[in-house]
């Protein structure tokens, strides 16, 4: 009732001001050409009588009648512009709000080269502008070692997607660091390394998938245009996306609509999965990438993405328990902090909220629910 009401005001707000607009753009036109003929009425009425008199000529008559003729309707005309640039200002104010916008997050000046993998959080704590007293991150402390694959689990809400989203650096943290490890195993803070040579380093796939009208193959190799053939074929296995990709009669060649339109939502994820595994990243981010996946191609996602990438990191984000068995390490997250860590077993014995959460999702399940 509340949105409704809410919405209600704004709608007849902007009704009511749609309607004034309209009435005044429909008084305008006439009002300037009852002005326009009015002058031209009053130019021929006034020079009549001088022609008479003698004091004009008919030839002048028709010229200044021909100059009032321009000069009114290039008025009339300028008359319509100002009413379409008052609106469009309004556009205008708003978007150059857009784009003067500054980022808080700037660049670095050191060049990350080789990463290992490593990645660690360090009394972090994070609140998003406007909200610093609402902190959606506190005292995060977090090792991530190289190879390692770490499971992020929780409610939503819980910070899961924006602690994913400080090593890419889409935010600053508040307080604490986060540090990555170069090939020489010096540890860099992030605010200090240019955007793009961390970046270079991280591959993601985003709760929102996001694909581009073009052809499949494009897509896959968005991160990496050079790739070649063969290995976007290989990363489309990998994500299990090349069996559904074969099946269109264009093959790697379909084009996609706007968003991936015409593809349904675990296709697209398998697609944005595939693209991320192309970069060949040290760091692979994957938020809740399999949600739209049936459990089975999930698993062999899984096994592919074990089997491919025995010296990368990554670092998974879940909604389904059954996605973070195989995980080294799970972290359970609940109000943007770090409630237990450790492997399934582990937490299934000594976590309350995980055992919770494996209880309503899965049960007891086959053998008392250690897998």
């Amino acid at each position: 009732a509340h949105e409704n009401a809410r919405f209600g005001k704004v709608n007849d707000d902007l009704t009511e001001r749609n309607i004034r607009v309209g009435r005044f753009l429909a008084i305008l036109p006439p009002t300037l050409q009852y002005l326009v003929h009015l002058g031209v009425v009053f130019v021929i009425g006034v020079g009549g009588l001088l022609a008479m008199r003698g004091q004009l000529s008919l030839g002048e008559i028709l010229a200044f009648n021909s100059y009032l003729l321009w000069v009114m309707m290039s008025l009339s005309h300028l008359g319509m512009m100002v009413s379409f640039i008052s609106s469009s200002a309004a556009s205008a104010q708003r978007i150059y709000e857009v784009l003067n916008q500054t980022s808080t997050v700037t660049d670095g000046d050191i060049v990350l080269s080789g990463a290992t993998g490593r990645a660690a959080l360090q009394g972090v704590d994070f609140a998003y502008d406007g909200h610093e007293h609402e902190p959606v991150l506190q005292d995060i402390n977090l090792t991530i070692t190289p190879g390692q694959t770490v499971a992020l689990l929780g409610a939503t809400g819980s910070g899961k997607s924006t602690l994913i989203s400080l090593l890419p650096r889409f935010y600053d943290v508040e307080r604490g660091q986060v540090t990555l490890d170069d090939g020489c195993m010096s540890s860099y803070d992030v605010r200090a390394l240019t955007l793009e040579s961390l970046r270079a380093q991280i591959g993601l796939t985003p709760q929102e998938t996001i694909l581009f009208s073009g052809a499949i193959r494009d897509n896959i190799r968005y991160g990496r245009p050079e790739a070649g053939d063969e290995e976007v074929v290989a990363a489309a296995q990998a994500a299990q996306a090349h069996d559904f990709i074969m099946s269109f009669p264009e093959g790697y060649d379909t084009l996609l609509g706007q968003r991936g339109v015409n593809l349904s939502g675990g296709q697209k994820q398998r697609l944005a999965i595939a693209r991320a595994l192309l970069v060949q990243p040290r760091l692979l981010i994957l938020d809740d990438s399999t949600s739209s996946v049936d459990v089975e191609t999930e698993v062999k996602i899984q096994e592919a993405l074990d089997a491919s990438g025995k010296e990368r990191t990554t670092l998974l984000v879940a909604q389904r328990i059954s996605s973070v068995f195989g995980a080294d390490q799970i972290v359970v997250l609940e109000g943007g902090r770090i409630m237990a860590m450790g492997s399934h077993r582990e937490l299934l014995a000594t976590c309350a909220i995980y055992r919770e959460i494996y209880e309503s999702q899965l049960g007891n399940g086959p053998g008392g629910g250690v897998s």
